[in-house]
């Protein structure tokens, strides 16, 4: 048979007549049609090509057409224990290289086309695949065959002990026991109601009624296991046999067989802290994940190792602290074990120095607002002064207000570091006031004090730059911020005036002036009250002790409001006082008179 390019000569060409044209179209149309109304009738015709015929029970399949399950991750065939409900794939690479879905019958029985009955009890994946294949080898040994896993089936867990949420869980049977785990731990969305959670975590803790409010929340937030319950997990199967399974190896291993997968019947005991405290081991320092657990009998070193997660980068020397030895150890950037496996003993403990990196004598500071180049400049922690980094700053423009600068400081001193429980801030301004003796007024204005104070550093940028004042050329830090805003055109009056408002400033007025440009007091303004608000400091003036700048603010406050019976109990007491003179004046005078007649 040769094949190859032919000429046709053009003596034979002829068109296609209309007619040829119009019944190809014809055809077509039916064949379409009759695939369609196939596919609607749910039944291959016997006009449809395999491959097509092969679509179409796929597209029919309950088992393929049904919701998706959902995974915690990829399921491991040597690991995976096939059981009633999974639905299984085969191909075969012939000529039709057909794929066929499977489903484990209830009794555990797996039917192979062309084969036969299977049973599947105690197969995992990896054997039921190995076991089909080499039957199809039987029979057709020259046509490979694949088989897969395409759906898993629905399993019921029962989780019972010192979990939050304990009852019968309905999970894929590709959910591994530590998923399940945080499912009892966290439970479902109705689960997670305030009352519910109280609840629960006095079932499964005890009565935490006396714990304070933010261990209460540490306890509403605990999403996992103490490590008492973690290392000693119960799992009981259907056929009567025991697993005990130790959750610390399924964290550090939760690909491997140390995490199971679930089975049909399976019931998962969490046992409670024992009241008899136990040995523990722990790895603290330089680690990503410091962590404390109980000790069991073969531990050993790179178990501990890797509990630690891996090395921090300011970590140093690695030292194993046990029967009074401290032992050098080698592990790599992931704390995998590099030196001798050493059997670790009752309270062990892994310590990770912590290299602390040199103080540096250098930083930076940002200036903001009215200089010639704002922004970002390096600095000598603690010896680059304030007016050399103006400066390099250009030095002011003309709009800048000299009277409303300041720098800005982070606070030192006050912890950063993220705690466990958060800080209360009006428990910790309470905790300054445990030693005082300060009364109730001037525990209320150390309160005011406290929520108002800005971390600004002391510093006068009018004396520094106009007076000289080397006081106030303040020495830098890394981190500071130098704000210079512009001068405002306004002083503004308020309280108790005409025409409160924004007054333009006059340089060398007096705060009369700018009330009188307000419109004057009312009739209920209190003198004696008054007071010049400084525009950068924010402390109250009276009006005769201060010059008014632009940016203050000038108040004119009304009388203190006083109830009647105030006012009744402070008449009162004037009569009285006016009484006890007059009482007085009277016996002096008749104490005199007595005198003299004698």
């Amino acid at each position: 048979m040769r094949i190859g390019y032919f000429c046709v000569p053009s003596s034979l060409y002829h068109p296609i007549p209309f007619c040829v044209k119009t019944l190809s179209v014809i055809t077509l149309a039916t064949t379409v049609t009759t695939v369609l109304l196939a596919q609607v009738a749910g039944f291959p015709p016997s006009e449809l090509t395999v491959p097509q015929q092969q679509l179409l029970r796929q597209q029919q399949d309950p088992s393929v057409r049904g919701e998706q399950t959902p995974a915690d991750n990829v399921v491991d065939a040597e690991q995976y224990q096939v059981g009633p409900g999974d639905v299984l794939v085969v191909q075969k690479l012939d000529a039709l290289a057909q794929e066929e879905y499977v489903t484990v019958t209830p009794e555990n029985m797996v039917i192979v086309p062309r084969i036969g009955m299977i049973s599947a009890r105690g197969m995992t994946l990896r054997q039921l695949r190995d076991t089909v294949v080499a039957l199809y080898r039987q029979r057709t040994p020259n046509i490979p065959v694949y088989i897969g896993l395409r759906r898993t089936r629905t399993v019921y867990v029962t989780v019972q002990g010192n979990v939050l949420f304990p009852g019968v869980y309905s999970v894929p049977a590709s959910v591994r026991l530590l998923t399940l785990l945080r499912l009892a731990m966290q439970g479902s969305t109705q689960q997670r109601t305030e009352p519910e959670v109280q609840r629960a975590v006095q079932r499964a803790f005890g009565q935490i009624a006396d714990l304070r409010h933010e261990e209460q929340l540490l306890w509403r937030d605990y999403e996992f296991l103490p490590p008492s319950s973690l290392r000693s997990l119960l799992v009981r199967h259907s056929d009567a046999t025991t697993t005990v399974v130790d959750g610390e190896q399924a964290l550090l291993q939760p690909e491997s067989s140390a995490n199971p997968y679930l089975r049909e019947g399976d019931v998962v005991f969490v046992p409670r802290e024992p009241v008899v405290e136990q040995p523990r081991l722990t790895i603290q320092g330089a680690v990503a994940r410091p962590r404390t657990t109980v000790y069991r009998q073969g531990d050993r070193l790179s178990f501990l190792l890797k509990l630690g997660g891996a090395l921090l980068p300011e970590s140093g020397a690695i030292w194993l602290v046990q029967g009074g030895e401290r032992i050098p150890v080698r592990a790599d950037a992931q704390l995998n074990l590099l030196s001798e496996d050493i059997a670790l003993q009752p309270g062990a403990a892994v310590l990770v120095e912590r290299i602390r990196p040199e103080p540096t004598s250098t930083g930076s500071v940002r200036i903001v607002g009215e200089v010639q180049r704002p922004g970002a400049y390096p600095i000598v922690q603690w010896g680059t002064r304030l007016r050399e980094i103006i400066d390099e700053a250009g030095g002011f423009t003309n709009r800048a207000a000299l009277h409303l600068a300041y720098i800005l400081r982070r606070p030192t001193g006050e912890s950063t570091e993220n705690t466990i429980l958060p800080i209360n801030p009006h428990i910790e301004r309470l905790r300054r006031l445990q030693y005082t003796n300060l009364i109730i007024e001037d525990t209320l204005r150390f309160f005011i004090d406290e929520i108002a104070r800005r971390p600004t550093v002391a510093c006068d940028f009018f004396a520094c730059f106009m007076g000289g004042s080397e006081q106030d050329n303040v020495a830098l830090a890394d981190g500071d911020v130098i704000v210079v805003p512009p001068t405002p055109r306004t002083v503004l009056v308020y309280g108790q005036v005409n025409k409160a408002g924004f007054v333009e400033y006059s340089p060398g007025k007096d705060a009369e002036y700018y009330i009188a440009c307000a419109g004057g007091r009312t009739e209920l303004a209190d003198r004696g009250r008054e007071r010049v608000i400084k525009g950068r400091s924010g402390v109250w003036m009276p009006l005769d002790e201060t010059v008014v700048e632009a940016g203050d603010r000038i108040y004119v406050p009304h009388p203190p409001d006083e109830p009647i019976g105030t006012q009744i109990q402070r008449l009162s007491a004037y009569i009285g006082i006016a009484g006890g003179l007059s009482g007085l004046v009277f016996s002096i005078i008749s104490l005199i008179n007595f005198l003299r007649t004698r």
